[in-house]
């Protein structure tokens, strides 16, 4: 019986997998935004982020480049570039967590533009998940809607 349930769920989430998405997690906490981004690593190793860094050995590292390098977000007109915290591999999935000190202490308006993969897949989406009071969404970025800006 166990092995008929477990059959069927692996059926199922093939079925039902979501491919050519990365996931932007956007989170304040005490004037500091924290990020968390999630990729499939086999996709990620696939693309060439950069001719000066090799994804294979420093994944973590060049993709953190590569982020800084294709998104933006400025809150209350501030640009933020985040560091990398650290890396690691979850159920075939890369997540990387970064952050950023806010100077602001109140955000009255968010601008987001993301351009990432799609030089390397035009039908790639970005999903960005805002959780900053009070701009709690989700959005789905693509190549031809690849900005938020919210007041």
């Amino acid at each position: 019986m166990h092995a008929l349930l477990i059959a069927l769920h692996l059926s199922f989430s093939s079925i039902f997998h979501v491919g050519h998405v990365a996931e932007y997690k956007y989170q304040l906490k005490d004037n500091i935004i924290y990020l968390k981004f999630t990729i499939e690593k086999q996709e990620l190793l696939n693309f060439n982020l950069s001719e000066n860094c090799d994804v294979k050995q420093l994944t973590a590292l060049c993709t953190s480049k590569y982020i800084n390098k294709n998104s933006s977000l400025k809150i209350n007109g501030e640009a933020l570039v985040f560091e990398l915290i650290k890396s690691y591999t979850q159920k075939d999935h890369l997540i990387i967590e970064m952050k950023s000190k806010l100077k602001s202490t109140s955000v009255q308006n968010i601008r987001l533009t993301n351009t990432s993969f799609y030089e390397f897949n035009a039908k790639f989406r970005n999903r960005v998940v805002l959780d900053i009071t009070p701009f709690k969404k989700s959005y789905l970025l693509t190549k031809n809607t690849h900005s938020i800006h919210l007041n």
